[in-house]
């Protein structure tokens, strides 16, 4: 880089200090480079075109015999964006030359590392390419090299850049050739998405360290947001729509519960009889009833509008929402010993699958109504076939009567025709006698004139008799044909119903099949609530198994002598009365529920209290010391007691 070279003089340098045999040798190996380049560029032109047609032969064979035809393969056409490519190059030369100060030779070997290794890549991509098998494990990894590359590439176009200005579009020119090459791919296989298996025995490393932790900073993302992957933009705007209509009825089911709490306090609190002073409940009875009317209840109004609770899924969300927040307490309050009501608690807050369970079975309901009907439409399309066949039967044999009539007459009608002749013939015979008789001519005439006349009347009683078994005959045909459409689409609308009656059958079997496994489903939920109780039961044993038994605490070694006793006992009717208490309590009172209705049991038991009840109600120690001074309570010696200590 200490001298600038002329380039503009170099040709006639290069002429004039070479020999004359070294520049023939020098054209006579760039002529047979040249020849050798077109002949190899020929010969694979030539291969494409065979590889073509031979392609096209077997597509129309295959078309012939009608057979599906294969997918077309994918193949890359770089050339629409050769500008970009070369800008790509031009800047890559720059930075391998000036920034990196390579020689020609390494930085031709640099370019090379880059921008042609992305193209090599790229057509890798769409040579492994099917459109039957989408995006590969293998397809992913050549598209994340090429793309590491190309990005490579924009780096080194960003540093070549001559200012501020020209770096963006220097570094774009790399991206976009890239970007859009492999649109023809993303074209070509889209829908077609591999789900990624876990490889079995994967070590881990940086990198999956990495890509976990950013698996997991999305995840969060979405957690906090309250959004979920598999929705799309429509869906998650109406999930929102269901919770914000959710989390508004709450707020005003909180002010309500208040506001009545509010009201019974000032029923029950004394009548003040100073002038202009006001309680602070009826304070703040008028500020809530305020904004229940102007903020709460038209906030609540107007997101139930919004929510489409029309819609049964949306109705489910904002149920099964307003479930967990009106029952969080119990949830928290709840008891997982022995005997717990968590199952009962859990199937009551699943209402979804309850939904979806009960939907399915309406449906498979539905569906067997439907085939019911469709079978007894189909048995009295089957009835009335078989009237229609026994009514076609019925026409042939009239019609085959008809037409042995039709055949009697007719031999009937020739035999008198014969008849008719001979006589004739009679008559012929006759009038030659007659002739040859020398019989006046008036006799003759009148005597065939009154021959012909009742020949007249007998040939139009045959033609009359004729037209008549001619109408009764067409009349056959014409029933006949009648019977044989209305038997055709008596069959037609039998086929119909029984086509109709398999899919419902179909249909009926799939809402069945959908029915068991939804309650299958809440079968599986009821089994792992059962063992999550019973875990939680054995854990709570074992605590209270290890938990350190002081040698003498106010009121409890009293009653430990009945727990034992009453454990004992199958039946427990205060388990029974706590049940029963707990389930008639309101809302807002189950969150005091455990001193209070200790007490009432203490108080209706007659002395006796129940392990039972001291498990679900978690008296407390100053209640078991109450309990303690009972009279009639019996109650363990205590180590003060004891015979040892009685023989000191």
């Amino acid at each position: 880089m200490g001298h600038k070279v002329d380039w503009a003089g170099l040709p006639a340098r290069i002429i004039e200090g070479t020999p004359a045999w070294a520049l023939a040798v020098t054209a006579g190996a760039v002529l047979v480079t040249l020849l050798l380049v077109g002949y190899l560029t020929w010969s694979r032109l030539t291969a494409r075109q065979a590889q073509r047609e031979l392609h096209r032969r077997e597509l129309l064979t295959l078309q012939a015999q009608g057979k599906p035809l294969p997918a077309e393969p994918l193949r890359m056409d770089p050339k629409p964006l050769l500008g970009g490519i070369a800008v790509s190059l031009y800047g890559l030369w720059g930075f391998a030359r000036g920034t990196l100060d390579l020689p020609m030779f390494f930085a031709v070997g640099f370019v090379s590392m880059f921008d042609v290794l992305e193209l090599r890549l790229f057509s890798l991509m769409y040579k492994s390419a099917t459109r039957d098998q989408g995006w590969t494990p293998q397809l992913r990894l050549l598209q994340a090299t090429a793309w590491a590359f190309v990005g490579a590439s924009a780096l080194a176009n960003i540093a070549h850049a001559p200012n501020a200005v020209a770096a963006p579009f220097m570094a774009l020119m790399p991206i976009g050739a890239a970007w859009v090459i492999e649109l023809d791919l993303r074209r070509a296989l889209a829908g077609k998405q591999v789900e990624e298996t876990a490889q079995q025995g994967t070590k881990p490393g940086p990198f999956r360290l990495a890509g976990l932790l950013w698996r997991r900073l999305w995840a969060w993302g979405f957690r906090k947001s309250g959004l979920d992957v598999t929705d799309r933009a429509d869906e998650m705007v109406r999930r929102a729509r269901a919770r914000d209509a959710a989390d508004a009825s709450y707020a005003l089911r909180k002010a309500l519960k208040e506001q009545e709490r509010l009201e019974e306090v000032l029923q029950d609190a004394p009548v003040s009889r100073g002038k202009g002073k006001v309680s602070p409940e009826r304070k703040q009875l008028t500020v809530l009833n305020r904004e229940l009317e102007k903020k709460i209840r038209p906030k609540a109004q107007a997101a139930l509008e919004m929510a489409d609770t029309q819609d049964p899924e949306q109705g489910l969300q904002l149920m099964q929402r307003m479930a967990w927040l009106t029952r969080a307490d119990d949830v928290a309050l709840l008891d997982y010993g022995p005997d717990s009501p968590a199952m009962e608690l859990l199937e009551e807050l699943n209402i979804a699958a309850n939904a979806e369970f009960i939907k399915s079975r309406k449906r498979a309901q539905e569906e067997e109504k439907k085939a019911a009907d469709a079978e007894a439409a189909s048995k009295e399309a089957v009835a009335e076939r078989e009237v229609a066949e026994k009514r076609l039967e019925e026409l042939k044999k009239a019609l085959e009567e008809a037409g042995k009539e039709a055949e009697e007459t007719a031999r009937k009608a020739a035999e008198e025709r014969e008849a008719e002749e001979k006589r004739l013939k009679a008559l012929r015979e006759e009038r030659a006698l007659l002739e040859s008789s020398d019989a006046t001519s008036a006799q003759l005439y009148q005597k065939t004139a009154e021959e012909l006349e009742g020949l007249k009347n007998q040939l139009a009683g045959l033609q009359k008799e004729r037209s008549q078994l001619g109408d009764s005959y067409a009349q056959l045909q014409k029933q006949a044909q009648e019977a044989s459409e209305k038997a055709l689409r008596l069959e037609g609308e039998h086929e119909t119903l029984r086509v109709r009656l398999e899919r419902l059958q179909d249909e009926r079997t799939r809402f069945e099949n959908e029915a068991r496994e939804a309650a299958k489903k809440a079968q599986e939920a009821r089994d792992e609530a059962e063992a999550a109780g019973k875990e939680l039961a054995r854990l709570q044993e074992e605590l209270l198994a290890k938990r350190p038994v002081p040698a003498r605490s106010g009121g409890v070694p009293k009653v430990r002598a009945t727990l034992d006793a009453d454990t004992k006992k199958q039946e427990d009717p205060t388990r029974a009365q706590v049940a029963d208490i707990y389930r008639n309590l309101p809302e807002d009172k189950k969150a005091l529920r455990g001193r209070s209705l200790a007490r009432e049991i203490a108080d209706a038991s007659d002395g006796v209290l129940k392990m039972e009840t001291v498990r679900k109600s978690h008296i407390s120690d100053e209640l078991l010391a109450e309990y303690d001074q009972r009279p009639g309570v019996p109650g363990p010696r205590e180590e003060a007691d004891a015979p040892q200590d009685t023989g000191q």
